[in-house]
């Protein structure tokens, strides 16, 4: 952000000429343009509310045979960890390279002892016509339906055209886990736009045992 910002202030300066109008209207454009790209959560208001289990059934991406197209992804499985070819740039797995990729680590697993402290919805996207923003949000589970708002936590990544490959993070809560039943809520939109419950491409389960 610190790189967009110089370079945009240097800009700026070079077109105003000095004059003492024009350069505090460009640094306020600049301003509202830092501002509001790359918010860090994009979960908008309506995002959380409980969907009701009919409308998901046909959302939910198969976890048994994952090395398959799903929607926009050419594969996506959760696993409890992530290799990748080499030094990747940015956050692991964020892929810049056009062919490099990440490879999951034990896939296919979707239940996970209490103490586990993180583990990974790892996946490969189809390519993008444009840059992609993914979100995830798992909620606890209760006789089978999603009962509450809250999500015990969220994850959200943005991938470029020419990236690919990427991870959600499902991370230990604070409080701990709560052995049972969860459902993961994916979503996908533009960089910077707000998400909401019509964003959601597909639903996972997982089972944390006590």
């Amino acid at each position: 952000m610190y790189t967009a910002q110089k370079f945009f202030t240097t800009l700026i300066r070079k077109y105003v000429n000095g004059s003492r109008f024009a350069l505090p209207a460009a640094a306020f454009t600049l301003l509202f343009l830092v501002t509001n790209v790359g918010a860090d959560d994009p979960f908008g208001s309506s995002t959380l509310s409980p969907n009701q289990n009919d409308m998901l059934k046909d959302m939910a991406y198969d976890q048994v045979n994952w090395k398959r197209p799903q929607g926009v992804f050419t594969w996506i499985t959760m696993a409890t960890g992530y290799d990748t070819p080499w030094d990747s740039l940015g956050r692991p797995g964020w892929m810049t390279t056009g062919d490099a990729y990440v490879e999951p680590v034990n896939p296919g697993i979707s239940e996970f002892p209490i103490d586990t402290q993180m583990f990974y919805i790892v996946f490969e996207a189809q390519p993008l016509d444009a840059p992609g923003q993914f979100a995830a949000a798992w909620f606890q589970m209760n006789d089978g339906q999603v009962t509450s708002n809250t999500p015990v936590g969220k994850d959200v990544i943005e991938l470029e055209m020419n990236q690919r490959s990427g991870y959600f993070l499902i991370s230990k809560p604070a409080e701990g886990w709560i052995p049972g039943k969860y459902q993961v809520k994916i979503f996908y939109g533009s960089p910077g736009q707000a998400l909401h419950a019509v964003n959601v491409i597909g639903t996972m389960e997982f089972t944390i045992k006590g």
